[in-house]
């Protein structure tokens, strides 16, 4: 067995205490709203210094987002990983549900970060984002699936990216807001099941 190394241990210290901060910040901005808390508020809270709380985080919007939000690449990659042999649509509903079971494994974090963000319109804005930078990504991947010679296809591709991203939208904000019983890749599927796109 190989026997963990000091910059191992270092990781996962790190990583320890970044995530215990982030939860201490992430309770605060969730009771008292992100505006109203300062870092000086975490810290003490925390029982930190602020130098220390810089060592983790450049300011307080990178203690909600962090590595939270996934990146355009990744969620392109997701998504390739679904689209062959089906519908466009349908690889989006596989991609977004496969981002809610990973935030359903880590969900009274996520929960939190979420409400902060939809509560708060600056930080709302910085995912808005985001979005755009997904939209971008996953645009030529539909659109090619649309078919060649479809001339409206990138418009199609744009509607229905823009619908999956409103959809998780929705069943991210019910989850968000809702009870220990909810799941959100149980609300991902029921939200993207309201919606048909023709196949074909």
């Amino acid at each position: 067995m190989r026997e963990t190394t000091a910059p191992d241990l270092r990781m996962k210290t790190r990583r320890a205490v970044t995530e215990a901060l982030a939860d201490t910040a992430l309770e605060l901005f969730d009771t008292s709203g992100f505006d109203e808390v300062t870092v000086a508020d975490i810290v003490a809270a925390a029982g930190i210094s602020q130098r220390s709380f810089f060592r983790y985080f450049s300011n307080k919007e990178d203690v909600v987002f962090g590595d939270r939000i996934p990146s355009a690449e990744e969620v392109r990659d997701e998504l390739l990983r679904h689209i062959e042999g089906s519908h466009p649509w349908d690889a989006l509903r596989a991609t977004f549900r496969t981002a809610a079971l990973q935030m359903d494994a880590d969900g009274g974090r996520w929960k939190r970060a979420t409400r902060v963000i939809c509560h708060t319109p600056g930080l709302r804005a910085r995912y808005l984002e985001k979005h755009l930078a997904w939209t971008d990504a996953l645009l030529p991947e539909i659109a090619s699936r649309l078919g060649a010679e479809d001339t409206d296809a990138e418009l199609k591709a744009q509607t229905m990216i823009n619908t999956a991203l409103g959809c998780f939208d929705v069943a991210l904000m019910r989850w968000a807001d809702g009870g220990a019983d909810v799941s959100l890749a149980g609300l991902v599927d029921e939200v993207f099941g309201f919606v048909r796109f023709p196949h074909g």
